[in-house]
């Protein structure tokens, strides 16, 4: 039985009995607290008492020797039992506070207690004290003198770090800071949102403020691009390896390799998966058809879903699709190609009077937009019939409320030698081509509506222009034009609900002419197939989930494109100081006006001193060009 006035044990902790009432004993555990009530089971009599109030411990006891007497040799670990917790028989308070003090009193038991508290060579173990092996105290103290040689290195990277940041020289990194230069990568790179590094080293927790310490400090490349990385892009292949034989038991292929299709391209595409030809008043656009050789849940069409989207960057391109799947599929690549076609016969007034659906095996010649134009001018019979039918088309959409937004596009290749910004020119044939593959998704779209396939459409309600400024363009465009449509554009809406997209005078578009390159256009291409073959069809639920996954990944794709380009503007800039270029107002407003620079493909915002006028022509020069923000600015020459 425990009396008041005795030193006990709970939870490890010394208390002092004060009282015992109704089974109960009031325990005053440390001083400032209420007392608590606690069962006689609960607690381990240390010292019976009495005492009037908590003794004070004693000091200088001999700890090491008292282990050596009741355990035996500290190295010994059978002397401590199998589990280093101390002999079988256990060892008392009233022991060790003999050994160690050569007296038990409430002062000396009270002294053990708070060495055992330590857990230096003795623990608490079921309220009694048991030795600690010599093993499991080098342990801890290797792992103590490793703390310590982390806190050094830490601080010694922390000023090596500042001193580089200070005096713009370049830091070094020892091996043992790796780990500390990954803490900082990841803020960077936004796979952390805090680093207490960046803060005791002064450079906030941003992503961009690591970025730009990284930078400064030499330990990344200025030219760097963490944007991808920071939007969760994928920056390799997919490993998943793509079939070499086609799904078993599908539709066969209809032979027309007779027929003169051209994959009309830039000079830099790598990744051709549509062509078009014309043949007895049909056109025919011929699309690479990977849902030959793909199930929908496979593993290759898992990943595909996962990306959304191929990432086109200025450094390099990551495809959808596994890379071995470009040389089978991609028209031109191979010969002859296979392909999913679509044959339409086009009216008088642009409208489709009757489609084909069907896979193919196609013979395609590739050719670039300046090629193509130069045959077409030529007099090719194939290629001006495409133009007859393509100038029908544009006419039919604008007559059903088709936007025309023509702005300077720009294509920005990089490397490790040099930045490239390449002007992309207007031609006929890029034209020609534009209509094709609008007509041919337009044609998926009613093929698969007449037959009861869920597939996703692409909807986009009426824009909302300016009063009194028209949607096409009759001569040359304006660059302040074509801006205020683009504001005036809604967002397009893509899933089973067949929608008009207003934007391009479309009843009916279903996006089929990029399944190599885009997950929505590869989940069309499957619903058609599965239709042609007799197969069973996705769900319209299936679809709207897919969509959903989809554009959500390539909504991330898509942003990682954007940055990258700013990214790679930004580097040019702080790598030309005192750049100068020529501007072209598409806003004009208070003190300021949103310009564009045709040469970097760019739009930004420029401080004016006098009042700007839409389109009116400018010439600036950069000031600063921030790489971390992708923040630059310019002033009027």
């Amino acid at each position: 039985m425990i009396n008041p006035g005795s030193l006990v044990l709970y939870k490890n902790q010394a208390g002092l009995v004060r009282s015992v009432s109704e089974g109960k004993l009031s325990v005053e555990m440390a001083k400032g607290e209420e007392p608590r009530r606690l069962r006689e089971k609960d607690i381990v009599l240390i010292h019976p008492g009495p005492m009037a109030s908590m003794p004070v411990p004693s000091a200088e006891g001999d700890f090491a020797t008292a282990f050596e007497m009741l355990f035996g040799d500290p190295g010994d670990t059978q002397a401590t039992g199998a589990r280093g917790e101390g002999k079988e028989l256990g060892t008392g308070w009233m022991e060790l506070a003999e050994l160690v003090f050569g007296e038990f009193t409430p002062s000396t038991a009270l002294a053990c207690v708070q060495e055992a508290q330590k857990e230096q060579i003795f623990r608490i173990l079921d309220g009694k004290p048991a030795g600690i092996p010599r093993t499991e105290r080098e342990a801890r103290r290797a792992k103590e003198e490793e703390k310590l040689r982390e806190a050094r290195d830490r601080e010694e990277f922390v000023r090596e770090f500042r001193k580089a940041l200070k005096e713009g020289s370049r830091l070094a990194p020892s091996p043992v800071h790796a780990r500390l230069v990954v803490e900082l990568e990841n803020l960077a790179l936004g796979l952390a949102e805090k680093s207490p590094l960046a803060r005791e080293i002064g450079i906030g927790e941003q992503a961009e403020q690591a970025h730009r310490a990284l930078v400064e400090a030499g330990i990344w490349e200025k030219r760097f691009n963490p944007w991808p990385l920071r939007m969760g892009c994928a920056l390799k292949p997919p490993k998943s390896s793509f079939p070499l034989r086609e799904i078993p038991g599908d539709q066969g292929r209809v032979d027309m390799r007779r027929q003169r299709s051209f994959a009309i391209d830039n000079p830099w595409s790598k990744d051709p998966d549509d062509a078009i030809a014309y043949e007895d008043g049909r056109i025919w656009v011929h699309v690479a058809d990977p849902a030959a050789f793909v199930e929908p849940d496979s593993d290759v069409d898992r990943e595909a879903l996962s990306r959304g989207a191929t990432l086109y960057l200025p450094e390099k391109i990551i495809p959808m699709l596994p890379e071995s799947a470009l040389p089978i599929l991609g028209l031109g690549l191979s010969s002859p190609s296979p392909a999913l076609s679509f044959g339409i016969l086009v009216g008088e007034d642009g409208h489709i009077e009757d489609a084909i659906v069907t896979p193919s095996v196609v013979e395609v010649a590739r050719l670039s937009y300046s090629q193509a134009d130069e045959l077409l001018y030529s007099g090719d019979p194939d290629l001006a019939a495409l133009d007859e039918a393509a100038r029908r088309r544009k006419l039919r959409r604008s007559l059903n409320g088709a936007v025309d937004i023509e702005l300077p596009e720009v294509s920005i290749k990089a490397d490790e030698r040099e930045i490239r910004f390449v002007h992309v020119e207007r031609t006929r044939s890029a034209e020609i081509v534009k209509e094709c593959m609008l007509l041919a998704s337009e044609a998926a779209g009613r093929w698969a509506w007449s037959r009861g396939i869920p597939v996703p459409y692409s909807s986009q309600e009426a824009p909302q222009l300016p009063k009194g400024l028209s949607a096409t363009d009759e001569g040359e465009p304006l660059p302040s034009v074509q801006y205020q449509r683009r504001r005036g554009m809604k967002a397009s809406v893509v899933g089973p609900e067949c929608l008009a997209h207003q934007g391009l005078g479309l009843s009916f578009y279903c996006q089929v002419t990029s399944p190599l390159r885009r997950y929505q256009d590869l989940l069309a291409h499957h619903q058609i197939r599965a239709g042609l073959a007799g197969r069973k069809v996705l769900s319209a639920e299936e679809v709207s989930r897919r969509c959903l996954l989809a554009n959500q990944a390539a909504g991330m794709t898509r942003q990682a494109e954007r940055d990258s380009r700013q990214h790679w503007i930004a580097v040019f800039l702080a790598e030309n100081p005192g750049w100068t270029g020529e501007a072209v107002v598409l806003d004009a407003r208070e003190r300021e006006c949103l310009v564009l620079l045709p040469g970097l493909g760019l739009e930004t915002t420029v401080k004016t001193r006098i009042p700007c006028e839409p389109d009116q022509r400018l010439r600036l020069r950069v000031v600063r060009s921030d790489i971390a923000s992708k923040e630059m600015y310019f002033e009027l020459l």
